[in-house]
């Protein structure tokens, strides 16, 4: 299994996995819930030092109870796609712990014709996606074995 490097771990944010933790319990326990539980959410990407507390008032509607899986998009600021494009790699890591890809999923999508297949350099170039990876990570930690990453 191919994994996603936390590449913009100790930079974009902390690469420290207590600090991480502390950062986005902080965040969240300072956002209201009163959408929730959401279907959908849209958060900003840029670095945590940003972004980290307004992304947590996105992130704070989201009901691990509820989600089975989650499917993440993000656009892309440094290779020209003409459409969309899936990850070849099998598991994104984060400092908390390792998101694993639903690849039936993956296949069913590719399978589709309307996908491209990213270079793992691109992928890992790409903050978009890997800046929700610590919220996707946290708000499902007591119940990481019960969704699915797409």
């Amino acid at each position: 299994m191919s994994a996603r490097r936390a590449t913009h771990a100790g930079s974009w944010y902390t690469d420290s996995a207590s600090e991480l933790s502390r950062q986005l319990d902080g965040w969240l326990s300072q956002a209201d819930l009163n959408h929730g539980p959401a279907r959908a959410i849209i958060a900003p990407h840029a670095g945590y030092q940003y972004s980290g507390a307004v992304g947590a008032h996105a992130y704070r509607q989201v009901s691990p109870v509820v989600v089975k899986r989650i499917f993440i998009l993000g656009p892309s600021h440094h290779v020209r796609l003409s459409g969309c494009a899936l990850s070849s790699l099998t598991k994104y890591r984060t400092p908390l712990y390792d998101l694993t890809v639903d690849q039936q999923v993956y296949n069913e999508l590719y399978a589709s014709g309307h996908f491209e297949t990213m270079s793992v350099s691109a992928d890992e170039d790409e903050h978009s996606i890997e800046m929700h990876l610590p919220y996707i990570a946290k708000v499902m930690e007591e119940f990481k074995a019960n969704f699915i990453f797409v």
